[in-house]
């Protein structure tokens, strides 16, 4: 096993699996989703003793599709048993990836608002920017029962055609940085509140120079929810042979944005 270092010991045996998915999306003006992926990866940090022969088994293995592993999985027992049999090495590795089925497009849990107009009439040259962002009251993603999804690290990068000269933006809840040699705002929110008093809301005017292009350029929106999934995944075990200790087997889940754009 040359993944592996030999007389690994810790005094404390513990094993430690985030299960990270991430939206990639394309939004049109109006929030409808055009289209969308979901894929995930399950990272791992093991501080195991010995040689333990690991076994992690999926409540629903059937929602996890074109999978790929570490070089430490027995990829034939996954394609007869479904479950992931393997010999972690040592520290911090990505156990696998995989694709989530999912039939039809996602409903992410955040909505983009954009409402930006141009003129490039030669007495005005100036445009409006109004940018709003909330959090959906239903999604695709799957949480706790009777818990509302906290939405956190919400940032979008707003680029502006070449037309634009100048940028003057403020923004009701966050910071926002114009940099005038890349014609990119960057809009950082940080946590969304489902009952928060205000909606963010970026507002704005710009100085265009030249005639205004036809096609404004998508927003990229950044955005985690902690505790949830799209697929719905759970572990129902984490087995380990070859050794006598019992472990302790840490599972988180996340969910991110991955490639999420929303056109303007």
């Amino acid at each position: 096993m040359p993944w592996r270092k030999a007389s690994v010991k810790y005094a404390q045996n513990d094993i430690y699996l985030d299960i990270v998915e991430e939206v990639d999306a394309i939004v049109d003006r109006n929030g409808q989703v055009v289209s969308s992926e979901v894929s995930g990866t399950i990272q791992a940090n093991s501080r195991l003793s010995g040689v333990p022969d690991l076994c992690l088994s999926f409540v629903d293995p059937d929602v996890i599709d074109d999978c790929s592993f570490h070089p430490c999985v027995r990829y034939n027992r996954f394609e007869r048993d479904r479950v992931v049999s393997f010999v972690p090495p040592d520290g911090a590795f990505e156990l696998m990836r995989y694709r989530v089925n999912t039939p039809l497009n996602v409903v992410p849990p955040v909505y983009v608002a954009p409402q930006i107009t141009m003129s490039d009439d030669k007495n005005a040259g100036h445009g409006r920017v109004n940018i709003q962002v909330g959090q959906k009251a239903t999604s695709s993603l799957v949480v706790p029962a009777k818990t509302q999804p906290q939405i956190e690290d919400v940032a979008l990068d707003i680029p502006f055609p070449r037309c634009v000269k100048t940028a003057t933006l403020s923004a009701t809840v966050g910071n926002v940085l114009y940099d005038e040699a890349s014609k990119v705002a960057k809009w950082t929110i940080g946590k969304l509140s489902f009952n928060a008093a205000k909606l963010p809301q970026l507002s704005g005017s710009m100085v265009i120079q030249g005639p205004a292009d036809a096609l404004l350029p998508a927003i990229q929106v950044q955005w985690k929810v902690p505790a949830a999934s799209v697929s719905g995944i759970q572990i129902s075990a984490l087995q380990l042979t070859n050794e006598r200790y019992r472990p302790y087997k840490g599972v988180r889940t996340i969910t991110k944005s991955g490639r999420f754009q929303v056109r303007a």
